[in-house]
Formats: C-alpha cells, sequence, structure tokens
C-alpha cells in the first residue's frame, strides 16, 4: 500500500473516532489538520498511527491509582508515627494523614456520583 493511501485511511479513521478538520494549514507543510482528543495533528508530517492507539486516560484511571497511593502513603505514615517521639513532628504526620483521608473521601464520593 502506497504511503499516501495509508495516510488516507488513517485520516479517515480519526474523523471517524470523531477528529475535526480545521480550516487553517500547517503552517510547517500546509498540510491538512486535524484536532483529535485535544491535541493538533497534521495529516502530512504527522505519526497517525501513534494518536489512532493512544491509551485514553479517564478519571477513574487516575483516581484508582491515586487512591493506591495515598492508601500506601498512609500506611507509611502510621508506622512514622508509631515511632516518632517528637510531638511537633507528630503533629505534622497526623495532618498530613487528615489530608490523605479527606482526598480518599472525596475520590470515593466522587466515583459514587
Amino acid at each position: 500500500m502506497s504511503k499516501s493511501r495509508e495516510k488516507m485511511q488513517l485520516t479517515v479513521e480519526l474523523m471517524r473516532r470523531g477528529a475535526v478538520m480545521l480550516k487553517e494549514p500547517c503552517s510547517l507543510d500546509n498540510g491538512v489538520q486535524m484536532r483529535y482528543k485535544g491535541k493538533v495533528y497534521c495529516t502530512t508530517h504527522d505519526d497517525l498511527d501513534a494518536a489512532l492507539s493512544a491509551k485514553e486516560i479517564t478519571f477513574g484511571d487516575v483516581a484508582a491509582t491515586m487512591r493506591d497511593l495515598l492508601l500506601s502513603k498512609l500506611k507509611e505514615n502510621m508506622a512514622l508515627l508509631e515511632s516518632e517521639k517528637d510531638p511537633q513532628k507528630q503533629e505534622q504526620i497526623v495532618s498530613l494523614m487528615a489530608k490523605s483521608v479527606d482526598l480518599l473521601n472525596k475520590l470515593e464520593s466522587s466515583q459514587r456520583t
């Protein structure tokens, strides 16, 4: 298959998936530009295959990763708090833990709505 035919098929697939053709030509090579998932691609010189294979990141993906990280940090801080003798440092650790718990609650409530 020729390179130009392959580019044309990739362009059509992008449009089928929701890409929008822009009226402004590419400033580098005067090619046709498309906006897809918030990014602008030139159909002449950009890698359209990469645009099509890019995984969409969802809030759910980020929230799940953040939840795991917060739980891990809470566990680490619990161990720190248990061995800390300085009341000022204890207060800092407890404050950080409270913020983490608050953020966890917000994440969980945003997932329910």
